[in-house]
């Protein structure tokens, strides 16, 4: 399996959690025994990470780290700290294992390292596989086995090209569970239709030996070898794999936490655990985060965070920003989050550190990047958009490079309120109004783009905005993370419902003004919550808190100004948290499908 940042366990079942799965990983060692049994672990292990980095995870690890196919391109050696194959005796079986990476997979790591070689992954595979198999060489292995960090897609092409070179590809990336064909499944799990749907070359699985055992500590694979001896013409002997059988484990919470390890766990996160723990926002709509979801159609929580970025640098700099473009892949966590979020809920979902620029490009260069973001769908691309001030019409069916049909600009209107008044009064419509379509893109005029920094640069495809003539507004170094920027979208509403009804006065005041709050936001939560997402209650929140510092750390003191113990505080502030920082992402028709 893989892994990113799940150390500790999930809200939704499966749980997971290291301490959990190293309970199974013990479990599985008694059952089968040191000598007979191995444990492979496919990724993503500490990058992004709140807890870790990757090079001290490096060294501070007793076990081997695989890449073959990516090396220093002026030495042609492995990374520092990677080998490129290890060789381990089991059960009478000498067994080569490599690490092997898609090219994809490479381009997606922000400020890549301009030294990196990568090498094509099938032949890289084929070239280790004689080298190892050799029975006149130095290792003689009996099978190879395949550590991939590949798209599913990758790795059905690796199995079927290395039919004879590779006996079994264990893979990570994806972020869903998936069997080969070539595999038996045991315990009655099923193939997901909707992967198979979404990933064309799954439809060709024609028995690949293939297993990608799940994501974030929440499920692992049990898989059994049965092994023939075969004697060639020439009176050779040597083993093949007879049968594969899998038993998928779900990590769910019913099972003990491991003491040594949730200990371990405990002791590194207890620094960061409780602020990370505390809510500071509550939702109405659930934030859809699953891959499956954001890669492949338009979502309301990624509407949401395209609006947060079209507004975020508008209060302090003098130009207009036209429109937002994210990619899927830049929301993470692949889960669904409800009602409370919390600021660990933030770093799961943001957990890259590059930054939210401002760029100037041309119609042409958006349409090229567009082009690009729809270009495989169904697959569960990263480079899927999410926009704000654009509507998209495309062709999912047409060629991968002739899907786009169809660009417009637009801008959000102004809600109406119960009494017509706009969006700056308490009884604000549920609606915050739709996106009014202002113009065509053309292709000749120059337009103001915020994105990321990895994709202004070019990054998972979107070439078309490293072009020597981009000129940059708010470059890498004056941007925001976009986790922060959410965050101090949040802080900055926040304190907008604090100043409106009077909280920032202390005593009897701000008691009156709480109860008179209070009331109000029970009655009328719901209209609050996608008011909050409308265009001036955007801005005026990003304003308050981009413009100069405010610290808040998710609550301020002032808020609740009568004595009381801690432990009696902590419920009222959530119960604040929730009535003043409520929101209601929606789906809105930017992205649309056409048959033309």
């Amino acid at each position: 399996m893989e892994s990113k940042d799940w150390l500790t366990p999930q809200k939704n079942e499966p749980v997971g959690g290291a301490a959990r799965f190293s309970t199974l990983v013990k479990e599985f060692r008694e059952n089968y025994g040191f000598e007979t049994s191995c444990v492979f672990f496919s990724g993503d292990a500490f990058n992004p990470s709140v807890e870790s980095s990757i090079s001290k995870g490096l060294h501070m690890s007793n076990f081997p780290w695989l890449l073959a196919n990516v090396v220093d391109s002026t030495t042609n050696e492995t990374l520092v700290g990677s080998k490129k194959f290890v060789i381990l005796e089991k059960g009478g079986l000498k067994l080569g294992i490599v690490g092997l990476v898609e090219k994809e997979w490479l381009e997606t790591i922000p400020n890549l390292p301009s030294n990196l070689l990568y090498k094509d992954f099938v032949s890289t595979g084929k070239e280790l596989s004689t080298q190892l198999r050799d029975p006149n060489g130095p290792y003689a292995v009996d099978l190879i086995i395949a550590l991939t960090h590949c798209r599913l897609s990758n790795d059905i092409i690796l199995a079927k090209q290395c039919k004879n070179d590779i006996d079994l590809i264990l893979g990570g990336h994806d972020h869903f569970y998936y069997i080969g064909k070539g595999c038996d499944v045991i315990n009655g799990w099923t193939r997901d239709e909707t992967i198979e749907e979404s990933i064309e070359e799954s439809k060709d699985d024609d028995g690949v030996r293939v297993v990608k055992s799940g994501t974030d500590f929440r499920e692992l694979s049990i898989i059994e070898l049965d092994i023939d001896e075969i004697t060639n013409e020439e009176g050779r002997t040597h083993k093949r794999i007879k049968t594969i059988t899998v038993t998928r484990r779900e990590v769910n919470s019913s099972i003990v936490e491991d003491e040594h390890h949730a200990t371990l766990i405990d002791s590194v996160t207890s620094e960061i655990k409780g602020k990370m723990s505390k809510p500071i926002a509550y939702t109405l709509k659930p934030w859809d985060c699953r891959s499956s979801m954001l890669r492949t159609q338009e979502t309301a929580f990624g509407n949401f965070v395209a609006d947060l970025m079209f507004y975020a640098y508008q209060p302090c700099v003098h130009f207009n920003i036209d429109c937002a473009i994210l990619a899927g892949g830049s929301i993470r966590s692949d889960s669904i989050y409800d009602e409370e979020i919390t600021l660990g809920d933030l770093l799961e979902i943001f957990p890259f550190e590059d930054t939210v620029v401002v760029i100037r490009v041309t119609g042409r260069q958006i349409w090229d990047v567009l082009q690009n973001a729809v270009s495989m769908v169904p697959k569960q691309e990263g480079r899927f958009p999410i926009v704000s001030g654009l509507k998209i019409e495309y062709n999912r069916n047409a060629e991968p490079n002739d899907r786009l049909r169809n660009v417009w600009l637009t801008e959000r209107q102004n809600p109406i309120t119960e009494d017509g008044e706009g969006d700056d009064d308490e009884n604000i419509s549920e609606d915050p109004g739709p996106h009014r379509i202002i113009g065509k893109l053309d292709m000749q005029k120059t337009y103001t783009v915020c994105t990321r920094s990895y994709l202004a640069s070019g990054g998972d495809g979107y070439k078309a905005f490293a072009e020597p003539t981009t000129k940059y507004l708010v470059d890498d170094e004056a941007g925001l993370i976009l986790s922060t920027l959410v965050r101090r979208y949040f802080i900055g509403l926040y304190y907008i419902n604090a100043i409106k009804y009077n909280m920032s006065r202390k005593n009897q005041a701000v008691l009156k003004a709480a109860n008179s709050w209070k009331k109000l936001a029970e009655t009328k939560r719901e209209k609050s919550a996608y008011g909050n997402i409308s265009r001036k209650r955007i801005s005026n929140a990003l304003s308050l808190s981009m413009c100069e510092y405010v610290n808040i750390e998710g609550y301020d003191d002032e808020v609740i100004s009568t004595p009381t113990s801690a432990v009696e505080e902590e419920p009222k502030k959530a119960e604040f948290i929730r009535d003043w920082v409520t929101v209601a992402p929606m789906i809105e028709g930017r992205i649309v499908t056409v048959d033309f």
